[in-house]
């Protein structure tokens, strides 16, 4: 453990006028604008929640403030209850503080993902007749015609080419493209606001391509048509010289509601959060049957705003897919945070033709995890991704009539929330069955996945890819809309050694019309040994398959009526001969095997370590605090040279859920800290605040860095590795910091650590060094004053 030193600090700070900013409000039926700020300051944006039954008016101190922006409410009915407001005065500790607010986030960026492999533009007037269909069963449905009619799917994306021919050609009732809003207008601009507001409209036309490409992939149809007997060509010759061609999405006989959240901009490729949640609720609101973004970042965390109000909306009957995200090669502990909600479903990218350098689904080859698809377990150690889909070298639809192969698991959720659509279309959605329809579509859909041949950048066909890197597997389009059997369960999360959860229920029902004899199967897949042996995690291309079996208690064959429901408990013992020391996580299958040829799976997975012993420094190494030396100080003179500030590097190894650098009054002790903090009480001074997005930057530049725009500690659920941080004497609560002495504390909160106790706490360890404060002037500096000592 690190020991608990404190620093003692000596500044002076710079007194300078702070451009005011006036954040506007979503113009549109989607935020309600209830409240103009006095625009003097730069302000930072949070999420928060209220109590159930109350109004956002209904708590004045979360305005009261001078310094408080305007705030937008979220119109989510009885999802969620809150407000997205802008404020130089606050942060999490103070929000939290006040009466009726029960969660609060800052308000995140997320960017339109990025192709993770080479895309291929094709001629815009010659779509190829190239499917993966026949390697999920959704060929045979198609040939049944199963196709989604009746069924609303809302994407949420950066729009769509309504024009395009194989979309409808056309925008509003009677078209495939029913309907959708643009949440944000053309020339917005999450970073500058003040400068490129939010201009929402009716309009969401697609100029980026993303939605597009997804919204085909789901819903695209052209006119040309194959018979139904004509099977898929295996070749890239073939595809390209087949005299018949066509092209056809998942439910092609699906409507989409498209939300559109990214700017047209072409060098403004980002989105909110809060925008991401009020697309979600507007699309509940409209009726949709299905859900789906192909939209993530790195977070990990299951309590993130979004993946809780997407979950609500699972728990009230609607189908979400989200993507699990392109940062594989980051290794585990890399989950999205939209699709780490509890029923939503997380979808991973699979190469199904089973060869990186083929385009074609050739039948010879096995599929496998794609590459770039991102690895669970959460945070929190919770099972994701669950499912599977085509997520590698897809063809769809393109903007100007184009058809494009690109790749990833933003090509893979859409593929979900087609199967989803069919389903609905097939069998009836939440009007019919319920507020429990979703979570139960989404077991099913689960629990039809085939297993996938490992791949890290090296493929062994004799080995499966394990649940943390693809859920079950290859979806199974045909089971899920025919088979009688129905699983209830959750995925089983093992936890680690000492939170281990060994006892699991799960429920079958036969809903159909004859008895059927069921038998339980265990199938342990690769497990991996995460630790490299030096500080960090193994990247993607360190793992490799490891034997590590769990014991495991299964049920005895049981057979089931017709209609009949049974509940069953498994019980697992954790592995042994396993070295702790490296990190390992292990997972597998249970399999339920019925005499009526059906065959379903439940995924598992744990962590054979101690999380809290293995992660006690959160840390990888101690950070850098650039131009800290004996006799050094701060000025926060931005236009000395070198610039006069304090730089803090640092990498987490494990992702962080609570990080803080706050400021005492001199001599404060670490055996004085109590949580939680107030200033002006037991001598706490103030957390800082950094330039925001700091650790993008190679170095500071002041025509090109705003100091004034910046992001208040303390921090939460942050991604694990690099972090960099600039702190230009801004408190969290909009003040400069005095000139004087003072002790600085910078702390990461260790895994399930308590706040309220120091040792939980990883406390950067450096030499206490006395800081003199110099004149400001553009030839004195921190540097130079160092220099001339040597």
């Amino acid at each position: 453990m690190l020991s608990h030193v404190v620093y003692l600090l000596q500044v002076a700070t710079i007194l300078s006028a702070f451009v005011a900013v006036a954040v506007s409000p979503l113009r549109g039926p989607q935020f309600t604008n209830t409240q103009s700020g006095p625009g003097n300051g730069i302000v930072q944006k949070y999420i928060i929640e209220i109590i159930e039954g109350r109004s956002i008016e209904s708590i004045p101190q979360l305005f009261d403030n001078p310094e408080a922006g305007d705030h937008e409410k979220f119109d989510c009915g009885d999802i969620f209850t809150g407000a997205t407001i802008a404020t130089s005065a606050e942060n999490i500790d103070t929000i939290l503080d006040i009466p009726g607010v029960v969660n609060v986030w800052p308000v995140t960026t997320l960017s339109v993902p990025r192709s993770p492999h080479m895309t291929d533009e094709l001629d815009k007037s010659r779509p190829r007749n190239y499917s993966v269909h026949h390697w999920t069963g959704v060929d045979k449905l198609h040939e049944a015609g199963m196709r989604g009619k009746g069924t609303k799917v809302a994407v949420v994306d950066t729009g769509v080419d309504y024009s395009h021919r194989a979309l409808g050609s056309c925008f509003g009732p009677e078209c495939k493209i029913a309907g959708g809003y643009d949440l944000v207008g053309p020339k917005w601009d999450s970073r500058s606001e003040r400068i490129h507001p939010k201009r929402p409209d009716h309009d969401p036309m697609d100029h980026k391509g993303h939605g597009t490409h997804v919204a085909g992939i789901i819903a695209g149809e052209n006119e040309w048509q194959v018979p139904s007997n004509n099977h898929p060509p295996s070749t890239l010759a073939e595809i390209t010289d087949h005299p018949l061609r066509r092209f056809t999405g998942v439910a092609p006989g699906s409507e989409l509601l498209i939300y559109k959240v990214f700017s047209d901009e072409p060098f403004q490729s980002d989105t909110t959060e809060d925008v991401l949640i009020q697309a979600f609720c507007d699309a509940y609101s409209a009726g949709a049957d299905v859900i789906t973004a192909s939209i993530n970042r790195p977070g990990g965390f299951v309590d993130s705003p979004w993946a809780l109000v997407a979950n609500r909306i699972v728990e009230r009957g609607v189908f979400v897919s989200i993507a699990a995200g392109n940062d594989g090669e980051k290794g585990p502990f890399y989950s999205g945070v939209g699709s780490n909600g509890q029923h939503v479903l997380s979808v991973a990218a699979i190469n199904a033709s089973g060869d990186p350098m083929l385009a074609d689904s050739d039948s010879q080859h096995r599929p496998i995890a794609a590459y770039f698809t991102s690895w669970g377990p959460t945070n929190e150690l919770v099972l994701k991704p669950d499912i599977g889909a085509p997520g590698y070298n897809i063809l769809s639809t393109y903007l100007d009539q184009g058809f494009e192969t690109d790749s990833g698991s933003s090509m893979a959720a859409p593929y979900i929330a087609g199967i989803a659509a069919l389903y609905i279309g097939h069998h009836g959605g939440r009007e019919l069955h319920g507020p429990n329809f979703a979570k139960d579509l989404a077991k099913r859909i689960a629990s039809s996945g085939r297993n996938v041949a490992w791949s890290t950048g090296v493929i062994f066909f004799n080995e499966s890819a394990p649940p943390f890197q693809v859920g079950t597997g290859l979806v199974d389009a045909w089971k899920v809309l025919h088979y009688d059997t129905q699983i209830s369960f959750e995925p089983i999360s093992l936890l680690d050694t000492e939170l281990f959860q060994p006892e699991w229920d799960i429920q079958v029902t036969n809903n159909g019309n004859r008895t059927v004899n069921y038998a339980f199967e265990h199938e342990s897949l690769p497990g991996v040994e995460i630790y490299d042996g030096i500080s960090d995690i193994r990247p993607l291309s360190q793992l490799a398959p490891l034997r590590i079996v769990p014991g495991v208690s299964l049920p005895l064959n049981a057979t089931l009526h017709s209609g009949q429901t049974k509940t069953f408990r498994i019980k697992f013992e954790l592995p042994s001969d396993i070295n702790d020391d490296f990190l390992p996580l292990y997972g597998g299958k249970i399999w339920i095997n019925g005499d009526n040829d059906e065959q379903l799976c439940i995924p598992y997975g744990g962590a054979a370590y101690d999380t809290e012993k293995a992660f006690d420094r959160m840390f990888d190494g101690a950070p850098v605090i650039d131009g800290w030396h004996d006799g050094a100080s701060w000025s926060f003179n931005p236009n000395k040279t070198p610039s006069d500030f304090a730089d803090i590097s640092s990498r987490l190894s494990y992702p962080c859920v609570h990080l803080r650098w706050d400021i005492f009054e001199e001599d404060w002790a670490e055996s004085q800290w109590q949580y939680p903090l107030k200033i002006g009480k037991r001598r706490f001074v103030g957390s800082a605040t950094s330039v925001r997005d700091s650790d993008k930057f190679l170095w500071f530049d002041a025509s090109e860095v705003d100091i004034n725009d910046t992001v208040s500690f303390p921090l939460t659920r942050i991604p694990r590795g690099y972090q960099r941080f600039w702190w230009f004497s801004k408190l969290s609560n909009g003040s400069q910091i005095s000139p004087g002495n003072y002790t600085m504390r910078i702390a990461a909160l260790r895994p399930y650590g308590n706040p309220k106790i120091s040792d939980h706490w990883d406390v950067v360890d450096l030499d206490k060094h006395a800081i003199e404060i110099l004149p400001q002037n553009a030839t004195n500096s921190t540097f130079s004053k160092f220099m001339s000592k040597m």
